[in-house]
């Protein structure tokens, strides 16, 4: 028995549950006494009838609709607002039969009958859809725009879309427009029966299934360029020069130049940065010099692409802390020659400058070169004629960074 009951249980809830998932919508029916107006010889209300007949026997399976209609009963009676049909599975012979029955009499509260199929089908909880036929003004003191923000407002997914029957002044299609559009809803204007059908089929009837985006499709990728590069040194010192060789056998400039930039290993942003240009006479690409800066660390150098988009190819660079030293006599004579050397790994370029003790401004000067014995030549000075001490700098390029730096005393120590 207690399964019995489980199941029902469950049976229950599963209904209750499609009921509330379903798109539920209202028909709402202007039975006004000018509703017995005519249209091409017939009255709007016989038109309105056959039109709401023709819409709820082809009323898409699993979607509800009910009927509201008003002024139908009393003469002057703005309260004159009934549900004649719940919103429920469509039932066309039902409908068809109680549309016949009705009998225009009364005004047009048309925005409270809005409001009464809105709250009819609970629009403050669930999706909701109110489709108005009425071919006049509101005349029951009532703002069918403020309606629209209020129940826009309140509405979980609310829509009301109006349908202008017979509503030729653009005066008096204002409200039923603002009613509308003021909710998201469409509003048609019908001015006969073929009219009135096309805009019931528009508004009423739940929208056709958007096709399915076609799936995506990725760019192929570009087909580029092979390259290598071949870094001289590959362990260098901080602050100093390297060569870079570009070897490809096809066009990586673009008809202008590719770019070499130097990054630090964990960084995003270039460190330092350098062109690569064809080599028309030799072929092939003229190599680049790039300067290292003057951190240790490991680096890597990339060829890039003219855009800068494409990485066409990449090395690694290690940059060394080295000890740079200058070697010269503590003491000379005035006016005399030394011999000062540059001790140092390879890579380095700059000058050796000599300067008073304390002072900025030099009096002498020799550049430092690369030498196949010892890394680098001897540079000869003739020290100044004036005694006291001095100091030798070695400035490296390009921003002059000292570098190493050894103290000479000129003649005898000041007293």
């Amino acid at each position: 028995m207690n399964k019995k009951i489980a199941l029902v249980s469950l049976l229950v809830c599963a209904a209750v549950s499609s009921v509330q998932a379903e798109e539920r919508s209202m028909l709402v029916l202007d039975a006004s006494g000018s509703m017995w107006g005519q249209v091409d010889g017939k009255p709007k209300i016989d038109i309105a009838r056959d039109a709401l007949k023709t819409l709820v026997a082809a009323w898409p399976e699993g979607r509800s609709v009910g009927l509201v209609a008003y002024g139908h009963r009393h003469k002057d009676d703005c309260a004159d607002i009934e549900t004649l049909l719940p919103a429920g599975a469509v039932d066309a012979a039902k409908m068809g039969a109680i549309v016949d029955g009705l009998t225009p009499k009364g005004k047009t509260p048309l925005s409270a009958a809005v409001k009464h199929a809105a709250e009819a089908l609970k629009y403050t909880e669930e999706k909701a859809t109110v489709v108005l036929i009425s071919d006049g003004v509101e005349t029951c003191n009532l703002d069918p725009c403020a309606l629209g923000t209020e129940l826009e407002k309140l509405g979980v997914d609310f829509t009301a879309h109006v349908i202008g029957f017979d509503v030729n002044k653009v005066e008096d299609q204002k409200g039923l427009r603002c009613l509308a559009e003021n909710t998201g809803g469409k509003f048609i204007s019908a001015a006969n029966a073929g009219e009135l059908k096309t805009a019931l089929e528009q508004t009423a009837k739940a929208p056709e299934p958007e096709p399915a985006p076609p799936p995506e499709t990725k760019p192929e990728p570009p087909v580029l360029p092979k390259a290598t590069l071949t870094i001289t040194p590959a362990e260098v010192i901080k602050g100093a020069e390297i060569t870079i060789n570009v070897e490809s056998a096809e066009d990586i400039t673009g008809g202008g130049h590719a770019h070499l930039e130097l990054f630090k290993v964990g960084k995003n942003v270039a460190a330092e940065h350098q062109y690569v240009y064809e080599d028309k006479k030799a072929g092939g690409y003229k190599p680049a010099t790039l300067r290292v800066p003057n951190v240790a660390g490991d680096f890597t150098v990339k060829l890039l692409t003219r855009d800068k988009k494409h990485v066409l190819a990449e090395a690694p660079l290690k940059v060394i802390e080295a000890e740079v030293k200058l070697l010269a006599p503590a003491q000379a004579a005035p006016g005399s020659k030394v011999e000062v050397k540059l001790d140092a790994p390879l890579g380095l370029k700059g000058e050796v400058r000599l300067y008073p003790q304390n002072g900025t401004k030099q009096v002498g000067i020799e550049y430092v070169r690369e030498d196949a014995i010892e890394n680098y030549k001897s540079m000869k000075f003739t020290l100044p004629e004036v005694a006291g001490a001095y100091v030798f700098k070695f400035e490296a390029k390009p921003d002059r960074k000292v570098m190493a730096e050894l103290p000479i005393q000129v003649g005898g120590a000041q007293p």
